[in-house]
């Protein structure tokens, strides 16, 4: 997997909070902390335009088999992103 290195400037309280995180073990760097973050945020902008997109005509049944493949998805998302976190 190809990588892009990105510069971030955070607030001494954000940064503080992030090295907090790490420190407690909850995360391995501030890197994975970082990664997380974006994943997470990326993810849930998907889901709001796909919210956004989905046609008027849907039946409610149709919206919630959606949702619930969707809350499906991303749960295989984020068991297969802390395999590789392990």
């Amino acid at each position: 997997m190809a990588t892009d290195i990105t510069s971030i400037r955070l607030p001494s309280k954000d940064a503080a909070m992030l090295e907090h995180f790490v420190e407690k073990g909850e995360f391995k760097s501030k890197s994975e902390f970082i990664r997380y973050a974006v994943k997470k945020t990326i993810n849930e902008m998907i889901l709001r335009e796909f919210h956004e997109s989905m046609s008027e005509d849907m039946t409610e049944g149709d919206i919630e088999n959606v949702h619930k493949e969707i809350k499906k998805i991303r749960r295989d998302l984020w068991d297969e992103y802390a395999k590789h976190l392990s």
